[in-house]
């Protein structure tokens, strides 16, 4: 794991900005952004501030840096508890298929889109990639000035930094894995 992306993960659990997080740590806003997009690895003092500025030691800010990469990671179907969902509207969730976010370098996750139901309009940061595989339905994505049916086992591979939306156009349930790289939290 990169420091920087530790960082970042650890800003927005806490629910801050940059802007917050540099205020709070007296750390500069340059200095930040080229640390979570690791353009600098900054100096052990920054590296306290931040930590500090998150409630944490540097110590802990450090945990997992060290420790190699696993190969794999075995997945399994996850139960009601295990999995983590993230409801956009009452009509649409996203299910969390992996763990340990901070670790990845994509994002896996399942689509549910219930009859009617559509996602807002994203536009994910210059470089992010999306790849989704059709599972039942019939899902509509659009990716600028274009609009993609994408059919159960149909995939569609586009750059998430164009404004884009996921969009149930049938009468029953849709559902599709989207996969997105880099991780975007």
């Amino acid at each position: 794991m990169q420091l920087g992306f530790q960082i970042r993960v650890l800003r927005k659990e806490h629910g801050l900005t940059l802007e917050q997080l540099s205020k709070k740590s007296g750390v500069a806003l340059a200095t930040l952004s080229r640390l979570e997009n690791e353009k600098a690895v900054g100096t052990f003092r920054t590296h306290r501030k931040i930590a500090e500025a998150l409630g944490f030691s540097v110590t802990e800010l450090y945990k997992g840096l060290d420790q190699p990469e696993q190969e794999a990671t075995l997945l399994k179907q996850p139960g009601p508890k295990e999995a983590e969902v993230f409801t956009y509207n009452e009509k649409v969730s996203a299910i969390q298929l992996t763990s340990q976010l901070s670790n990845k370098k994509m994002f896996p996750q399942m689509l549910v889109l219930q009859p009617g139901g559509e996602t807002v309009m994203e536009q994910c940061h210059r470089g992010t990639e999306r790849w989704l595989l059709g599972l039942e339905g019939e899902l509509e994505v659009r990716v600028g000035d274009q609009s993609y049916r994408v059919p159960k086992e149909g995939t569609l591979y586009f750059k998430a930094s164009l404004p884009h939306q996921f969009v149930n156009a049938g009468k029953s349930e849709a559902r599709c894995v989207l996969v997105t790289s880099p991780v975007v939290l």
